[in-house]
């Protein structure tokens, strides 16, 4: 599966999350913390937290899409377990559903200690 290049989401871009492993219905993303990623007390902003859940299910779902079918987050659910701070933060995501019009899936970010730091579910609906 071909990976995301730079300029194919702007907003990718600008936080600096970026597609590390594609497989069939598998996505691992990766995001290097700068300061601008921060809350006002030093952690990983929750909005961070949530795109890169958000960005990881979508990923593993674009490896499962023919070439004329597109997919959009429908429905995104997170839980926070404790704040994130580190160099970097890995997403990995795995389909727990892939029906003809919906997609659901699961991810887990760490930090670079392996502690979890957030978990998600979302669902994706799949346009042709």
């Amino acid at each position: 599966m071909k990976k995301t290049e730079p300029g194919m989401s702007p907003f990718w871009d600008y936080i600096g999350m970026e597609e590390q492993v594609i497989e069939e219905g598998y996505a691992e993303l990766r995001i290097n913390i700068t300061p601008n990623l921060h809350q006002r007390r030093g952690s990983v902003h929750g909005g961070v937290l949530a795109s890169l859940i958000d960005g990881a299910v979508g990923s593993a779902v674009r490896s499962t899409l023919s070439q004329d079918q597109v997919s959009t987050t429908v429905e995104l659910k997170i839980n926070y377990l404790r704040p994130a701070k580190g160099s970097y933060l890995i997403a990995k995501a795995k389909l727990s559903h892939r029906g003809r019009t919906l997609a659901v899936g699961q991810a887990e970010i760490v930090n670079p200690d392996g502690k979890l730091v957030a978990m998600g579910t979302a669902t994706y609906m799949i346009l042709s």
